[in-house]
């Protein structure tokens, strides 16, 4: 018996041990999770599970405004709005903590609307106007939700900032009448494409919506090469207008009436729904181009596509006619697409840093005698380093590149070879004129491939590349002299003329 009373005992002592109150491991704090905006009418639900640092006998208790009547003593809050504004809610959290009663509040603000607009701006679009328009919609009784990514780091850019910022804002589409986007050209409408596609409660958010499309530029081009996103993205209607059209959506009542006061207005606006995104004989390529961003193919590498061909005409113009000395047309072309996707000033210093370490390379191999093709696979590998090096560095400083930007620089690094070879044959100074024709050659190509109108019109209007084709014959049956070639033979002339 005794030996059984002690057993007893000893089970007893870790029990109670165990159930001794343990000091929380966190500071006492409520977190109060939910939606921050809500349509009127609709109920939500306010959680303060995910509050942290509690003891025993916790209690909850919810008021909203500055009322003291609680609406709720349990630890979530189900909060039905009646009327638009902002409502805030608070909670009050009590606690036992080492035997002592400690209490803690927190708030959350609400947005309670009757309609909801979605304004998403590029980095281009200055604060000050956003604002005016923020303003106008508060005055007008519309919540007007801004979304504005940060600055790009590179150009084609601006497409990646925005869908990273939707991917880190999807739950603010929902409830929306409305999403305008003024971005350039058709880039906003790329990226909230990608958005949608396999995301279903996105796609549920914004399907059988109106999207506004605001720009300065040619309204038929953008309607043209918004048709392929409309086939993803499936929205009742997209409309194509200008910036002036901002104040009557914010004033009207509903979508209907902002159409109509467009053309009271006489504001320009064109419409893109189903009936005007069907295929016809004379857009076959063009449709071609959308069933490509349709399937998740990037406009980035849809628009570099399209520009190879204008890039090629223009260097093949400069070597028939006018008659400068480039590393062929290959090796500029892929140069001028690495400008086009980097930003020329970017694009320049990884070819320096390319240029430096092959010949950096090829000097430290003189000595070992290696034959012609291993020795190139070395100085590529060097190069692919120093790529890697750069990366890493444009990485920590937050400038990140895309997959097929990273393909194009290894291709750019073929520039290195042709360097050094022409070093070798010719000497310093034929290859640093053969560089250096080639480098402006490539910067004037993007000079004009650059220009946003020119983009988006061939995005719209792909089957213009055709014509390059044309320019090529002609291109081909030059047996002019070049112009290079009038002042290089000047003292030739002059003596057929004296003759």
């Amino acid at each position: 018996m005794k030996h059984l009373l002690l057993s007893i005992l000893l089970l007893a002592i870790p029990f109670t041990s165990f159930s001794q109150e343990a000091p929380p491991t966190e500071p006492l704090e409520a977190v109060i999770t939910g939606p921050d905006e809500v349509p009127v009418g609709r109920t939500i639900v306010l959680d303060a599970s995910a509050s942290h640092g509690l003891g025993n006998s916790t209690q909850y208790t919810w008021y909203r405004g500055e009322s003291t009547v609680p609406i709720s003593r349990s630890v979530e809050a189900v909060f039905t709005p009646d009327q638009p504004g902002v409502v805030t809610m608070r909670l009050s959290i009590s606690t036992m903590i080492n035997g002592e009663r400690e209490t803690v509040e927190s708030s959350r603000s609400i947005t309670v609307y009757d309609r909801k607009i979605v304004l998403i701006a590029d980095s281009s679009i200055p604060t000050d106007k956003l604002n005016l328009h923020l303003v106008a919609a508060a005055e007008a009784g519309v919540y007007l939700r801004l979304l504005q990514p940060e600055d790009a780091a590179i150009p084609l850019g601006i497409e990646e900032s925005i869908f990273a910022m939707l991917s880190e804002e999807s739950a603010t589409l929902n409830g929306a009448e409305a999403i305008v986007l003024w971005t350039e050209g058709v880039k906003g409408l790329q990226a909230l494409m990608r958005g949608v596609e396999g995301n279903p409660d996105r796609y549920e958010a914004i399907h059988n919506q109106t999207i506004v499309l605001i720009t300065d530029r040619g309204l038929g081009t953008l309607a043209r090469t918004a048709g392929g996103p409309f086939t993803v993205i499936q929205p009742h209607q997209i409309l194509v207008t200008r910036k002036e059209a901002l104040n009557p959506l914010m004033s009207a009542k509903d979508i209907p009436s902002f159409v109509l006061e467009l053309t009271q207005r006489d504001i320009d606006f064109l419409t893109v729904d189903k009936s005007t995104t069907g295929i016809r004989p004379w857009n076959v390529l063009s449709s071609l181009v959308n069933s490509m961003l349709t399937h998740g193919v990037s406009s980035q590498t849809v628009i570099l596509l399209l520009m190879l061909p204008l890039i090629a005409t223009i260097l093949a113009f400069f070597k028939q006619v006018i008659g400068i000395t480039t590393f062929g047309l290959y090796t500029p072309s892929i140069l001028a697409l690495s400008f086009l996707a980097l930003g020329w000033e970017l694009g320049l210093m990884f070819l320096l840093f390319i240029l430096i370490t092959g010949y950096a390379t090829r000097k430290m191999m003189k000595r070992w005698r290696l034959l012609y093709i291993p020795k190139v696979a070395i100085i590529l590998t060097m190069v692919s380093l120093t790529l890697l090096v750069l990366l890493g560095i444009g990485a920590y400083q937050d400038i990140t590149l895309s997959g097929d930007t990273i393909f194009v620089l290894l291709i750019m690094s073929t520039l290195a070879e042709s360097f050094l070879n022409i070093k070798a044959e010719e000497g310093w100074k034929a290859a640093i004129f053969g560089v250096g024709e080639t480098i402006m050659a490539a910067l004037f190509c993007v000079f004009i491939v650059q220009i946003s109108y020119l983009q988006s019109l061939i995005l719209a209007y792909p089957e213009l590349i055709l014509i390059t084709i044309v320019i090529n014959i002609f291109l081909g049956k030059w047996t002019g002299l070049r112009l290079v070639e009038y002042f290089r033979f000047q003292e030739v002339f002059k003596h057929l003329q004296e003759e």
